[in-house]
């Protein structure tokens, strides 16, 4: 499973998914982290086309956001991506939180606002 991230310094999550410049994309299995790589966001908007910055992370099953505005949200939910909504700020707790089952997950649900 391929989880994206978005940032702008690969430690903590871009409140701002239109400014965000790159995401963190990290592979997980059997809930271990095999590798991470962060894809730069050329576009710097998802608004620029069609499928802006998920042209990036397509290959994504899940998306761990800090905010999310609805037009992202059905973005995702129309790509078949899982949007996770947390209050956390770094990367690594979140991506801990998410490993340990901390969020509430449901299939193709987006925390949308």
């Amino acid at each position: 499973m391929k989880i994206a991230v978005p940032t702008n310094d690969g430690l903590r999550i871009t409140p701002d998914l239109g400014q965000t410049e790159a995401f963190l994309v990290i592979t997980v299995k059997a809930e271990e982290i095999v590798s991470e790589e962060l894809r730069n966001n050329r576009l710097n908007t998802y608004l620029t086309n069609e499928k802006g910055p998920l042209a990036l992370i397509e290959d994504c099953s899940v998306v761990l956001v800090n905010h999310v505005d609805l037009l992202f949200c059905e973005m995702l939910k129309a790509n078949h991506m899982e949007c996770i909504n947390t209050s956390e700020t770094l990367i690594t707790n979140a991506l801990l939180q998410y490993l340990k089952h901390e969020y509430r997950r449901e299939s193709n649900t987006c925390c949308c606002p």
